[in-house]
C-alpha cells in the first residue's frame, strides 16, 4: 500500500470546537491547532509565535539599544570621575598654594617684626645714652628715681611720641594681618566643604547608576530567561501534536487493514459457494471497495470547518 496524503480539518480564523486530539489549520492565519477537554489549543504557526527572524532582529535591536546605553552610561561615569579628579586636584593646588602664601606672609610678618625689634632695641639703647649724658652733664640735685624720670619726660618728648606711634601703628598691622589670615581661613574651609559636596554628590550619582546598570541585567535576564521557556513550551506542544497524528495515523492503517481482511473473507465465503450471480455482485462490490481503498491510499481529507 503506498502511503496516503493525509488532510487535516481546515479553515480560515480559528475553529470554533474541536473534539480532544483532533487537529485543525487555519490556513488563513498560518496556525495549527488541537483540541483538549478544555477547549481549542494553538500550539504552532504564525499566528500564535513570532517568527525566528522577527524574535532574532527584536533581540539585536534590544541588544544594540543596551550596548549603547551602557557605552553613554561608561563614559558619563569616566568624564564625570575625570572632572571629579580635576577638582580635586584644582583644590589641592589652590591649597597648596594658599599654605605657600600664608608661610611668605608669617615669614614677611616675622622678618618685619624682628627688624621693628632690632630697630626698638637701637632707639632704646640711643635713649640710654641720652639718658646717661643728661644725667652726666645735668648740675641739678636729681637724687630720686622720679625726679629723673620728670627730667628725662621734659627733654625727650620726641622719642615718645615716635616709639608710641610705632606701636600703635605695628598693633594694627598686626590686627589686619589676623583679620586677613581668619577671612582665609573662612574662605578656604567654605572651598572645601564644596568639594565634600560635589564628591558626595557623585557618589550618589555612581551608586544609582550601578543600581541601574544592575536592574537592566536582571530584566535582560528574566527577558531571556520567559523566551527559552515559551520556546520549551511551544516545543513541547508540537512534539504532543506529532504524537496525537501519528497515533491517528496508525488507527486509521489498523481499520484499514480490518476492512481488508474483512473484505478477502467474504470473497472466500462467495468463492467456495461458488453462486454465479453472488460472484458478480462479489465483483461488484470488489471493484467498489478498491475504488475506495484507492481514493483512501491518495487521499485522507478531514474536512473543513
Amino acid at each position: 500500500m503506498s502511503n496516503p496524503i493525509i488532510k487535516i480539518k481546515r479553515g480560515s480564523g480559528a475553529p470554533v470546537s474541536l473534539q480532544t486530539g483532533e487537529l485543525a489549520m487555519d490556513v488563513l492565519n498560518k496556525s495549527l491547532f488541537v483540541g483538549t477537554a478544555e477547549g481549542v489549543l494553538a500550539v504552532g504557526g504564525e499566528h500564535v509565535f513570532a517568527k525566528k527572524t522577527f524574535v532574532s532582529s527584536a533581540v539585536a535591536t534590544e541588544t544594540s539599544a543596551r550596548e549603547s546605553a551602557d557605552t553613554t552610561l561608561t563614559n558619563s561615569i569616566s568624564a564625570e570621575v575625570t572632572r571629579a579628579q580635576g577638582a580635586e586636584s584644582d583644590l589641592a593646588d589652590d591649597i597648596s598654594a594658599e599654605a605657600t602664601a600664608r608661610g611668605i606672609a608669617i615669614a614677611a610678618a616675622q622678618s618685619t617684626l624682628e627688624a621693628a625689634d632690632s630697630a626698638l632695641d637701637v632707639r632704646v639703647t640711643s635713649v640710654e645714652g641720652d639718658v646717661s649724658a643728661i644725667l652726666s652733664a645735668s648740675d641739678a640735685d636729681k637724687d630720686s628715681f622720679a625726679e629723673i624720670v620728670t627730667l628725662i619726660n621734659s627733654i625727650d618728648t620726641t622719642s615718645d611720641t615716635a616709639f608710641a606711634g610705632y606701636v600703635t601703628s605695628n598693633n594694627a598691622a598686626l590686627a589686619a594681618e589676623v583679620t586677613n589670615r581668619t577671612n582665609a581661613d573662612t574662605a578656604l574651609g567654605i572651598r572645601i566643604d564644596g568639594v565634600v559636596t560635589s564628591a558626595t554628590a557623585l557618589a550618589s550619582r555612581v551608586t544609582a547608576a550601578e543600581s541601574d546598570i544592575s536592574a537592566e541585567e536582571t530584566a535582560r535576564i528574566a527577558a531571556v530567561s520567559a523566551e527559552a521557556s515559551a520556546r520549551a513550551t511551544a516545543v513541547a506542544a508540537l512534539e504532543s501534536a506529532d504524537e496525537t497524528l501519528q497515533d491517528n495515523i496508525d488507527a486509521e492503517a489498523s481499520t484499514r487493514s480490518t476492512a481488508d481482511t474483512s473484505l478477502s473473507n467474504r470473497i472466500t465465503t462467495l468463492e467456495t459457494v461458488g453462486v454465479s450471480a453472488r460472484l458478480t455482485d462479489l465483483e461488484s462490490d470488489v471493484a467498489d471497495h478498491e475504488s475506495r481503498i484507492a481514493a483512501l491510499e491518495s487521499v485522507i481529507d478531514g474536512g473543513t470547518y
